[in-house]
């Protein structure tokens, strides 16, 4: 199983992992895990670790990308808010097409997300 499926699968299960403060480790819900998964997440650790950080570098480079839409339509603080709300419900693996659309209608330097 490649990290990729690990996190597809944990996603389908209503389950976001993230990272701990220092970046080492992996926290999910408490009890959400079926042995199964732990064993998945524990045995890929690393490059979990990796491709959460992407994840979260990608979801960060959209939402800059999704104010400078906002700033282009002279947006205020409602509808910029609506803006992340729903860069933040988009499934993540939506996320990076929807970057480039943005790159692509409204500009913007290329970032780490690239």
């Amino acid at each position: 199983m490649t990290a990729e499926a690990i996190l597809a699968d944990l996603l389908s299960c209503g389950i976001t992992p993230a990272l701990t403060p220092d970046g080492a480790g992996i926290v999910v819900p408490a009890g959400r895990l079926t042995g199964e998964q732990r064993a998945a997440v524990r045995d890929h650790k690393p490059e979990l670790i990796e491709r959460i950080r992407e994840a979260a570098r990608l979801t960060e480079a959209l939402l800059a990308a999704t104010m400078r839409a906002c700033d282009a339509h002279g947006d205020g603080e409602q509808a910029r808010e609506q803006m992340r709300q729903d860069v933040l419900a988009t499934p993540p693996h939506l996320r990076a097409d929807l970057l480039d659309h943005f790159k692509q209608t409204y500009g913007g330097a290329a970032d780490a997300a690239d």
